[in-house]
């Protein structure tokens, strides 16, 4: 077996990495899961559900796709004669200024970036070993490559993401027929002398359900390395419940593939910052040896090891539609409430920002990331460099039940004025109340004496964006005496200063 040094292709020798502090330090990120969907304006999952609804779909995906399949035919035509393929050809980007967006993020208060390299439709945003990539047809442009330029000279650690394992079984349906005429969709159509061939973006046929053969493992981990040999990213994002390809993969390969062990093993051992990979079923033994990322679904308790929630400012790809099958645009205060919420946990959150087509962000996500800036420009200091305390909070709000697809449990949740958060750093101990107590004050249950006997005295106690306010501590809490109105929009952070 290989050696790369110090570090074996095993689970148990991956356990040996250690996740880089920098992550853990950072606790909020922006993300660009940006590509040629974003043409369609309608949202996530485009390149398939253009295609009309598939057998076996659920009723979910049902209602999506059929909408879609209408919007693709009045925009574009049908699809037997405007496929992915053509949404490939038809990106531009012509507005995309990475230095812009990456100084607007950084602003914003994010402390690492991720750039989408290729998504389920099989494009490479990057000047890779693949045809169908972003230097070839489209913008005619290395997109990644802009965004690390941009990235690493404003000093913020880089990461890519990656989600063409998916493409096995989810471009399949370009060799299916019009659900309407019973037209071959453009998969199946004759394509001489087109540069690229449309057969190297679609997957081969293949009945559904059928597992991939090992030679799609073989290419997915071949354009992943090279990627990260020319891009040196921070931080990799693999879409899938386990290592693609291996056993537990959304596309399991017949026989289930290694590779991504090897490609772990390497990688640790050649990134500078230490190296980051994420996927989304992680044991908790094996949350050092990958990261734990968790989609739009929030934890109910302190993780031993830092991990990640994602989700998006609306649908992940640049979306018009307004349908309740879409995902509504955040406000500042879902995102912050969030923020707080996970940070507490020992997480750290990646928002994406859906971009335009042709690169540029509209006015509620500019809006959005001016507020979110605003009060951590106040509030930072309890985020950043913090860690969990000994709970994550009090109050008797939850996170409710699961919901929609793959278990979502966000949500722009009624906070109650009980509904507090806990983060510390060094001495310093900072509680946010998610929601402003109209009897001006509040109580801090697990700072009374009868909860907590053996903590010291406060020496004093901060309202961020005001100053100091008054104090008293009980057996049953420590109450803080508030202003009239809160300093900062959304949640309001107190600094308990105790003896060092």
């Amino acid at each position: 077996m290989t050696t790369h040094a110090g570090y074996r292709p095993t689970w148990e020798s991956l356990r040996g990495h250690a996740i880089p502090g920098w992550f853990g330090s950072a606790k909020f990120g922006i993300w660009s899961h940006w590509g040629a969907q974003s043409v369609g304006r309608s949202g996530d999952w485009y390149a398939r559900h253009l295609y009309g609804p598939q057998a076996g779909s659920g009723p979910w995906e049902r209602r999506r796709s059929l909408r879609q399949y209408a919007h693709h035919k009045a925009e574009f035509g049908p699809p037997s004669e405007f496929g992915a393929a053509d949404l490939a050809r038809r990106w531009r980007a012509e507005r995309f200024d990475p230095d812009e967006l990456i100084d607007l993020y950084r602003r914003s208060g994010a402390r690492y970036f991720v750039a989408l390299a290729a998504h389920c439709d099989n494009v490479d945003l990057w000047d890779s070993p693949h045809p169908w990539n972003t230097t070839r047809v489209g913008p005619r442009r290395d997109i990644v490559g802009a965004w690390e330029k941009s990235a690493r000279a404003a000093g913020l650690p880089f990461g890519l993401s990656f989600h063409n394992n998916w493409t096995w079984r989810w471009l399949d349906v370009a060799h299916g027929t019009d659900p309407e005429t019973g037209e071959p969709n453009d998969g199946a159509r004759p394509s001489p002398g087109a540069d690229p061939d449309p057969a190297a973006l679609y997957p081969p046929v293949h009945e559904p359900g059928v597992a991939p053969p090992p030679g799609q493992a073989v290419d997915f981990y071949r354009r992943v390395r090279a990627a990260l040999d020319r891009y040196r990213p921070d931080l990799v994002y693999l879409d899938d419940m386990r290592l693609p390809f291996d056993e537990g993969s959304v596309v399991q390969a017949e026989p289930p593939s290694r590779l991504g062990l090897d490609l772990l093993a390497d990688y640790y051992a050649s990134c500078a910052s230490g190296g980051i990979v994420t996927i989304k079923e992680v044991p908790p033994e094996d949350r050092t040896a990958v990261l734990l990322d968790c989609e739009r679904r929030q934890l109910d308790a302190i993780q031993d090891q830092p991990w990640q929630f994602d989700t998006s400012d609306g649908e992940w790809f640049h979306c018009e539609g307004t349908e309740d099958f879409f995902h509504p645009r955040k406000t500042s205060r879902q995102v912050i409430h969030t923020l707080v919420d996970v940070v507490s946990k020992n997480g750290t959150l990646l928002l994406n920002i859906p971009q335009r087509a042709d690169g540029t962000l509209d006015d509620h996500a500019r809006t959005l990331l001016a507020e979110i800036g605003a009060w951590l420009s106040v509030c930072g200091e309890g985020i950043y460099d913090t860690v969990p305390w000994r709970r994550f909070g009090e109050g008797s709000t939850g996170l409710g039940d699961t919901r929609g697809y793959e278990g979502y449990n966000e949500g722009d949740r009624a906070y109650r004025f009980d509904d507090l958060r806990f983060t510390s750093r060094g001495s310093d101990l900072y509680v946010t109340l998610l929601e402003w107590p109209t009897d001006r004050h509040t109580m801090i249950t697990s700072l009374g004496t009868d909860q907590a006997p053996t903590d010291s005295e406060p020496v004093q106690v901060t309202l961020l964006g005001h100053g100091p306010v008054p104090w008293q501590r009980t057996p049953a809490a420590l109450r803080v005496d508030l202003p009239p109105d809160p300093p900062t929009p959304s949640a309001s952070m107190i600094r308990i200063s105790r003896p060092g």
